[in-house]
């Protein structure tokens, strides 16, 4: 598998609680809880994407939950994948 190289954010400043984190000419917002205590404005951060399908399948049956409380367990769709 090819390696990737580093995805990075620069941390543009701080603000109520969140720090506004720049990557190119878009900006996020995250809680400053997050990020590491000694991050400061201007630092690099680095970043790894990668999957959660724990967390997919435990959404997916909370999603099936509320449809078969709302439509009743005779109305519910059938299980499947919810999210492609």
């Amino acid at each position: 598998m090819k390696k990737r190289q580093p995805f990075s954010l620069v941390v543009d400043r701080f603000e109520n609680g969140h720090a506004v984190l720049l990557c190119g000419d878009s900006a996020v917002s995250v809680p400053r809880e997050l990020l590491p205590d000694k991050c400061r404005e201007g630092d690099v951060l680095g970043v790894d994407f990668y999957y959660l399908k724990d967390e997919k399948a435990r959404r997916e049956n909370i999603a099936r939950a509320l449809l078969s409380e709302i439509l009743g367990p005779r109305e519910a769709p059938p299980e499947r994948d919810l999210v492609s």
